[in-house]
């Protein structure tokens, strides 16, 4: 009798706390209602921005590949790599591309034929350089080529200080030790002074040969033999006339 009466009284603790939560969702339910609702609006605002994000990710990430496989022609490349340093949503690959337009109209510099058309894509070239240098100065990696390539354009043009100062700049980030980036920029440095050092011309070969050859030879064959067969000849011979009759 016990236990009946007391699962009895559990039965009716149950059904009066149901009945409490009945009568707080008749009055609150329209509020709870537009709470769930608006968390799900929420959570999938989020896994939509999310997915569109790594989406469009995804897709700059597609473009920066296709950009430097080579199998783009040259104004489609540079259109490809314009476009990609001048979208704000990937800044590694913006850096990147401008540093890459950079070396793209170098390298036409040096092939080009007409002196106007090499200074013209030279200058290009350093103004993608510089651009990315001024703005994004926190991607290091793509700071540190854009002074690389600077160094590069004034060592052609034989500005050998401004050329060192990039190239110390470029291998200035810690975090970059080790890189290729760092590596050629040690390079070219240590090139750099291999070129400005002064050229030593020999000197003591053509001072001897000029000056003894000259002063002996002419001096001892006309001193000898005019000197030594007419003196003779003319002695002699007028003598024997004299004592012949």
């Amino acid at each position: 009798m016990k236990s009946r009466r007391r699962h009895e009284l559990q039965e009716n603790v149950l059904a009066i706390e149901i009945g409490k939560v009945a009568e707080f969702l008749k009055k609150r339910g329209s509020h709870l209602a537009t709470g769930v609702l608006l968390a799900a609006l929420v959570l999938f605002g989020y896994v939509f921005v999310g997915r569109r994000s790594r989406g469009k990710q995804a897709n700059l990430q597609r473009q920066w590949d296709l950009a430097l496989s080579g199998d783009l022609k040259p104004d489609e490349r540079v259109g490809a790599l314009a476009d990609l340093a001048e979208q704000d949503d990937n800044e590694r690959i913006a850096a990147l591309a401008g540093v890459e337009l950079g070396y793209h109209y170098a390298l036409q510099s040096l092939a080009a034929k007409e002196g106007s058309e090499r200074v013209a894509l030279a200058e290009r070239a350093g103004q993608c350089y510089l651009l990315t240098i001024e703005k994004f100065p926190k991607q290091e990696l793509a700071v540190a080529k854009a002074y690389y390539g600077i160094g590069k354009l004034r060592e052609s043009v034989r500005q050998f200080k401004a050329a060192a100062e990039a190239y110390r700049k470029a291998k200035s980030f810690a975090d970059l030790a080790g890189q290729p980036v760092t590596r050629l920029a040690e390079v070219a440095l240590r090139e750099l002074t291999v070129l400005q050092a002064p050229v030593r011309m020999a000197t003591t070969a053509p001072a001897t040969q000029p000056t003894s050859a000259p002063a002996t030879r002419p001096a001892s064959a006309p001193a000898t033999r005019p000197a030594s067969r007419p003196a003779t000849q003319a002695a002699t011979r007028p003598a024997e006339k004299k004592t012949a009759p």
